[in-house]
């Protein structure tokens, strides 16, 4: 048996991990939860941004207005209708745009949940500044067309900035 200070010869010492002294295990349980969800997105964003690239003259608005017929949706009521609008409006130099920006928040994304689903402190670090960056554009556009999705979008991204603020402060304090 190899007491926790002694090193058996020819063996790395490898300090095990263990719960805390008040018997709660890791708090990080959301870390691979926030994971998935940062790659699916990044999976989302980079395939619509390679749509986007490849399919610069295709005529979006008439596409979107089809598909919200095809599901129920009038496309003349609310969002649909403001998004179909925006996109008549747009040149094919918008979709490279978009697509490209796309792409690379994509990019961003999975970087992120790679970093947290390999409990990386700097995947944290990384998400934090991102997601609260986007919440003043997100609280703008609020504040222009509420909606109960961007509410509960905004909400749900605030909890996950001040989770993660919290893990990092936890770390730090149990390091000094």
């Amino acid at each position: 048996m190899v007491s926790a200070g002694k090193q058996q010869p020819g063996k790395a010492y490898a300090p095990q991990r263990s719960a805390r002294s008040d018997g709660a295990q890791d708090q990080g349980r959301l870390l691979p939860v926030l994971a998935v969800e940062r790659m699916l997105r990044a999976v989302l964003l980079v395939g619509v941004g390679l749509i986007l690239l490849t399919h610069v003259h295709t005529d979006w608005a008439d596409l979107v207005r089809r598909f919200a017929e095809q599901v129920g949706l009038d496309p003349s009521r609310n969002e649909t209708g403001r998004l179909i609008s925006r996109l008549a409006g747009s040149a094919p130099r918008h979709a490279q745009r978009d697509g490209a920006i796309a792409i690379g928040y994509g990019v961003l994304e999975a970087v992120e949940g790679y970093g947290l689903l390999r409990r990386r402190p700097w995947g944290e670090y990384l998400t934090v500044v991102s997601t609260a960056l986007l919440v003043i554009p997100e609280v703008q556009e609020l504040l222009k067309h509420p909606t109960g999705l961007k509410v509960g979008g905004l909400a749900l991204n605030v909890v996950i900035v001040i989770y993660l603020v919290i893990r990092l402060i936890r770390r730090r304090t149990r390091q000094s």
